[in-house]
Order: structure tokens, then C-alpha cells, then sequence
């Protein structure tokens, strides 16, 4: 028995000295655990807040759960490897108001998992304009970032509840969440200072309503695009009807095919818009810069519907 034993112990040595041997040569080492704050964001305009928040922060990195696509993402399937970089995550930032519903069974089995409601106790528009014979299954709109005032908030939101995770890099996150937040409130002034020469906004989906918002406008109507929805011969009539008399600007959201611009000519003056909402990526933008730039783009092309 004592030999059997003496035989595995020597064995084990042999092991032993191979592998520092071979790490000694190679280089190859057992994996380490790290002390990384793995951050992700539910989807792009929050992902590039939580760039600017997060910053240069050391030993905290910033990643993007969905991958930026048209529509919204109440319908979204997560991929196996969404759902395993989710379990991966120590906090998950969130839209909120119903955007992320596709999560639900997801984050029932991650209890582990720091979750930051980016829209709590804001006060949001409803969805109360599809009234042209269209029933819709989301009472609150939830593309609040489109309004610089909200996606303030947001930012808000995100650096609090990161302060409270991370309090090691408090200090980092109150001072970049400060210098965006001051970006925001240029873009915010600026659209301010548009003076358009309308009074009423008709809206090619609801992603738009918080534009029409930002913009003073009073909405005329939603006109339902993309997501299997579109306006019926009687919608179009109502809608065509409600614009008479009318100083109108038609909004776009850019990630659908612009439809029924023939609607402009019943309203008194009218002036069509595409809005950026800042969901995708644009060419040649740094991430962080995304949201800056689309906002940018929107007051340049309001800029042209005033002239």
C-alpha cells in the first residue's frame, strides 16, 4: 500500500515539474481572475452613455448586450451569445419602461447581476396616439433618450447607480458624466433656439414623439411604420383631414423607409424631417460620440425645414 502511494506521490511531482517547465519555455499560464467591472448596456444610446460615464476608468470595461438593428427592440431574441456575455456582466444598464421586456427570463436566473433602471421615476409619454385603428401592446413609450432633457436623466442614472456599485471610481464617474452631461445641454440650447415656423408635428412612429416634444410641437397623429404595421386607407384620410389649416412638420424616424410624404400637401405649410434617434452606429463616429453627432444632424436638417 505504502508503495502504491509513494508511486502516485512521485508521479504528481513529475507532473509538477513538466508543467512549470513548459510555462517556463512557452509561457503559457493558468488563467487568472480578475477584479474587472464588466459593464453592459441593453442597447447603443446606452452603451455610448456608459462610454462617456465610464471613461478611462481603470480595471472597468463597457460592452453592448443587443446588436444595433431597425425597429425597436420589444421583439428582440437574444442569441446564445448575448444570453452567455449577459451572465458574464456584474451590472446591466437599462432603458427601462418596457424596452427590455425580452430580457425577462433571462434575468430571472442571474441573481447575481446589478440591474440600473435608466428611466425610473422620469415621467414619460404614453402611446396613446395610435388611435388610427391601430391597437399597440405598450402603454409607455420607451424611446425617452431621443429628448436631450430625458437622456440627461439617463446619464444621471447611469453614473449614480455606478457610483453605488464602484464607489473606487466614484470620483471618475462624477466628472465624466459631468463633462457629457454639459454636451447635452449645448445640444438641448441649441434646439431651443430653432425658431420653426410650425406648430404641429405629424409622426412617422412613436420613436419620434419625444423629438416632436423636445421641439414644442403639438402632435397631429402617429402614422404606424415598420414592426408589421401600416396605415390604413381610413387612417390616412383621418390623418389627411386633421392636417388642414395646419403649419405641420413631418417627422421621420431614419430607420424606416419613408412612406406617404403625399400627406404634406393637405396641411397649410408643412416641411419633412428625418430624425436620427441614435440606435445605430454611423459611419466613421466613435461610439461615445454617437448620440452628439445624431443630435447634430437632427438640428441641422430642422434648421433647413425653418429656412
Amino acid at each position: 500500500m505504502k508503495t502504491r502511494y509513494g508511486k502516485v506521490v512521485i508521479l504528481l511531482c513529475v507532473i509538477t515539474i513538466v508543467s512549470l517547465g513548459i510555462t517556463a519555455v512557452f509561457g503559457v499560464k493558468a488563467p487568472e481572475k480578475t477584479d474587472e467591472l464588466s459593464v453592459m448596456a441593453s442597447f447603443y444610446p446606452l452603451y455610448t452613455a456608459a462610454l462617456n460615464v465610464v471613461g478611462t476608468c481603470d480595471g472597468v470595461t463597457v460592452s453592448c448586450l443587443t446588436r444595433p438593428q431597425a425597429g425597436c427592440l420589444h421583439d428582440y431574441q437574444l442569441s446564445p451569445a448575448e444570453r452567455a456575455a449577459l451572465g458574464e456582466a456584474d451590472v446591466l444598464l437599462q432603458n427601462g419602461a418596457g424596452m427590455e421586456s425580452f430580457l425577462g427570463p433571462a434575468l430571472e436566473s442571474l441573481s447575481g447581476l446589478t440591474v440600473i433602471d435608466t428611466s425610473a421615476g422620469l415621467e414619460l409619454l404614453t402611446c396613446e396616439a395610435h388611435e388610427h385603428g391601430h391597437d399597440h401592446h405598450h402603454s409607455v413609450n420607451a424611446h425617452l433618450w431621443v429628448d436631450p432633457v430625458l437622456y440627461a436623466e439617463q446619464v444621471k442614472r447611469v453614473r449614480d447607480g455606478l457610483c453605488a456599485v464602484d464607489s473606487a471610481h466614484a470620483a471618475e464617474y462624477i466628472a465624466n458624466a459631468e463633462a457629457y452631461l454639459q454636451k447635452i445641454a449645448a445640444v438641448e440650447q441649441q434646439l431651443n433656439e430653432i425658431s420653426l415656423p410650425h406648430t404641429h408635428a405629424l409622426l412617422f412612429h412613436e420613436s419620434v414623439a419625444y423629438a416632436a416634444k423636445a421641439l414644442q410641437l403639438e402632435t397631429v397623429g402617429i402614422v404606424p411604420l415598420g414592426e408589421n404595421e401600416a396605415a390604413s386607407a381610413g387612417d390616412l384620410a383621418e390623418i389627411a383631414d386633421a392636417l388642414k389649416g395646419k403649419a405641420v412638420l413631418l417627422l421621420y424616424d431614419t430607420q424606416y423607409t419613408a412612406l406617404y410624404e403625399s400627406l404634406a400637401q393637405y396641411a397649410d405649410k408643412a416641411a419633412i424631417v428625418r430624425w436620427d434617434t441614435a440606435v445605430q452606429p454611423i459611419n466613421g463616429v466613435a461610439a461615445k460620440d454617437a448620440w452628439l453627432v445624431a443630435m447634430r444632424q437632427n438640428i441641422n436638417a430642422l434648421k433647413e425645414a425653418a429656412a
